[in-house]
C-alpha cells in the first residue's frame, strides 16, 4: 500500500514538474525572439500649404516599422490629428 501511494506521489510530482517547465517554455522570450513583430499601418494625410495659402490634401498608407524612423521622416511637420489607424499632418509654406 505503502509503495503505490509513493508511486503516485512520485507520478503527480512529475507531472506537475512537467507542465510548469512546459507553460514557462511556451512564454520563454526566447521563443519570441526570432519572431518580427509585424508593422503598423497607418492612413496618411498631408497637408502641404502652398506659397498662396491653398492647402494640398495627399492620402497615402504608410507601413512603420520603427517608429522613431517614422518621427525622422517628418520631422517638419506638424501633427494635426491622430488615432489608431490616421495621422493628419501638415506642412506649413515656411518650412518647406
Amino acid at each position: 500500500m505503502i509503495c503505490a501511494t509513493f508511486r503516485y506521489v512520485l507520478f503527480l510530482l512529475t507531472a506537475l514538474v512537467f507542465l510548469t517547465a512546459s507553460s514557462n517554455q511556451l512564454d520563454s522570450p526566447l521563443l519570441d525572439a526570432g519572431k518580427r513583430e509585424q508593422p503598423a499601418t497607418y492612413e496618411l494625410i498631408l497637408e502641404k500649404e502652398t506659397s498662396n495659402g491653398v492647402v494640398v490634401t495627399k492620402k497615402k498608407t504608410e507601413t512603420v516599422w520603427a517608429v522613431e524612423d517614422f518621427w525622422k521622416k517628418y520631422r517638419n511637420w506638424e501633427v494635426v490629428d491622430q488615432n489608431q489607424g490616421q495621422i493628419i499632418l501638415r506642412k506649413p509654406y515656411e518650412n518647406h
